[in-house]
């Protein structure tokens, strides 16, 4: 008897826990919501006007327009190939988002000290927003990273090996 008033009494406890922290994160999420007055209910077009609706509901014309939400921007890069021998170049091409067309993508190459660019291109309009571009003759051999740049925008970087 005594070990199942003890787990009734541990159930009890559990299950008032649990309730008490859903009450409080729904009334954090409450507080924490932004102060735009609720969607009303959709009203009958035939026989309402904004006369007819409470103070809170009417449409406001002093009212600032929302801007819609940015985007981050971002670019993907990837190469044709990824293993050259020394003279040949490689296409990279990829997808821009946040960008627009007409904007300057700068390629760069890693020198071992610092990022330096080689070549730029602009954004261009096609399905979706692309950009492709040739690199120039890679002549080094080892390993070249290459990455793809606009402000402070930047691609993944990708590792040509020219042999």
């Amino acid at each position: 008897m005594k070990s199942s008033l003890r787990t009734r009494s541990a159930r009890a406890l559990a299950a008032g826990a649990l309730s008490a922290a859903l009450l409080t994160a729904a009334a954090a999420t409450a507080f924490a919501a932004d102060p735009v007055e609720p969607n009303p209910v959709a009203p009958n077009p035939a026989n309402s006007t904004s006369a007819q609706l409470p103070d809170h509901m009417a449409a406001k014309p002093n009212q600032p327009n929302l801007k819609p939400a940015v985007t981050a921007a971002s670019i993907t890069i990837r190469a044709n190939r990824t293993d050259v021998k020394s003279g040949q170049s490689v296409t990279l091409t990829g997808q821009i988002k946040g960008l627009k067309a007409g904007d300057r993508l700068d390629l760069q190459r890693y020198d071992g000290r610092k990022w330096v660019t080689v070549k730029t291109v602009t954004v261009k309009r096609g399905s979706s927003y692309t950009y492709a571009v040739v690199t120039p003759k890679l002549t080094g051999m080892g390993k070249e990273k290459l990455r793809v740049v606009h402000a402070k925008t930047m691609s993944p970087t990708v590792t040509i090996t020219v042999k």
